[in-house]
């Protein structure tokens, strides 16, 4: 374990680097950043008892997003086998990464079935009352004023893809207009079933969804939550990004 101090404004990790180290974030905040065409886009802000860089690491590919930060901050640094050993030895770190592996994969197969003949489907349990609403200025004429009521799960929203760019592989529910540079992705997040419940699942966009401040995507070792009744609020694209939801759920 390596202790490293970080002042305002310092990078722990880059992006496109090679994931080498898991920190453990001890005081604290860093924020994680992805470059957007000639900008950056912080797509979370993480504290103390939080982990970064885990995924990068696990997957062997290179880091998807930078890290630095935000004030003086503390961490331990652990290579690969060290992590894999702290993981041994706490149940909630363990399952919540496997939850996401799960996810990925769950995604390719998803993937591979669309590209499949239909199968004959059986008749769904009913969907809970689910109503989707705007919550910034910038989408208050692309959503009716009352919001959209979801009948049929999963739902997707994403970006309508330009002239250049293939439809996703999955339909899309939601399309929404966007302009350069992108903070919406072509397939961006769902709304699937948990059971009797719902989760809100990053759907590897680019640049991740903020769901009740909780960051879910690629950089981070969640992409799946599961939401109880109330109003929960999705930010899809990161920090100040345009694409701010309220999604009611019954």
């Amino acid at each position: 374990m390596i202790e490293r101090n970080l002042a305002a404004g310092e990078i722990l990790f880059a992006e496109g680097e090679p994931s080498e180290l898991v920190g453990r974030i001890e005081s604290g905040t860093l924020e994680v950043v992805r470059r957007v065409g000639d900008r950056e886009v912080v797509l979370a802000r993480l504290g103390a008892g939080e982990h970064v860089g885990e995924m990068g690491v696990l997957e062997a590919r290179p880091r998807a997003a930078t890290v630095r930060a935000v004030e003086p901050a503390r961490l331990s640094l652990l290579g690969r086998e060290a992590f894999l050993e702290q993981v041994a030895s706490d149940p909630a770190l363990a399952h919540r990464l496997l939850v996401t592996l799960s996810e990925r994969l769950h995604r390719a197969d998803l993937a591979l079935a669309a590209a499949a003949p239909p199968a004959p489907v059986p008749t769904p349990a009913p969907v809970p009352k689910l109503v989707l609403r705007a919550a910034s200025p910038a989408l208050d004429a692309a959503l009716p004023r009352e919001g959209i009521a979801i009948d049929r799960l999963p739902f997707t929203l994403g970006r309508r893809p330009d002239a250049e760019e293939r439809a996703p592989v999955r339909p899309v529910d939601l399309l929404l207009e966007d302009v350069r540079p992108y903070r919406l992705s072509r397939l961006h997040f769902a709304i699937e079933r948990a059971g009797d419940r719902v989760a809100v699942v990053d759907a590897t966009s680019t640049l991740g969804t903020l769901v009740d401040g909780i960051a879910l995507g690629e950089p981070f070792a969640r992409s799946r939550l599961v939401l109880g009744p109330g109003e929960h609020t999705l930010i899809a694209g990161g920090e100040g990004s345009p694409f701010v939801f309220r999604l009611i759920v019954g």
